[in-house]
């Protein structure tokens, strides 16, 4: 396993019509190595997306949630509930294609076409529509927080 997981970039895929994406080819070779082509797919807590995880990465993601109060905490009951709870683990067939589950295209409101993002340790795997709305919204956003960017208590420190 690698020390240190990096997916980046961004790649426009197709589905199927039994739902399944096949894997960009820049991609496939580390996941065979990181996790043998096995990965979990879940929804994203924060935006219309959908995250795939490596399997290895979903681990340590899974056991952070696991480790979180949920019996005394409705906060930590309502994560662990979206998140473990929408889990379904997948693996690449010979072809280097997953299988998305009917459940989470719906989620994700994910039909024909979608995109794949590679985000460290992850992927956010969005619809095109949805995502070109989203990325609307960032660039208006950190434009319209441009002169307090620098001043940003986690981006002051930012090396780009």
């Amino acid at each position: 396993m690698r020390s240190s997981l990096l997916l980046c970039g961004t790649s426009e895929i197709a589905l199927d019509d039994k739902g399944r994406l096949a894997v960009p080819a820049r991609y496939r070779e580390i996941l065979k190595d990181e996790c043998c082509g096995e990965c979990v797919i879940t929804r994203s807590l924060f935006d219309p997306c959908l995250w795939l995880y490596p399997k290895t990465e979903w681990e340590v993601a899974a056991a952070a949630l696991s480790a979180l109060p949920s019996l005394t905490d409705e906060l930590c009951r309502s994560l662990q509930r979206l998140l473990l709870g929408s889990a379904v683990y997948v693996k690449m067939d010979g072809q280097s294609r997953i299988l998305l589950p009917q459940e989470l295209r719906s989620a994700g409101s994910i039909s024909k076409k979608a995109v794949l993002i590679g985000m460290q340790n992850k992927f956010e795997l969005w619809s095109e529509e949805i995502l070109q709305q989203q990325r609307s919204r960032d660039i208006q956003m950190i434009a319209d927080e441009r002169a307090t960017l620098l001043s940003h208590p986690e981006l002051k420190n930012l090396k780009l």
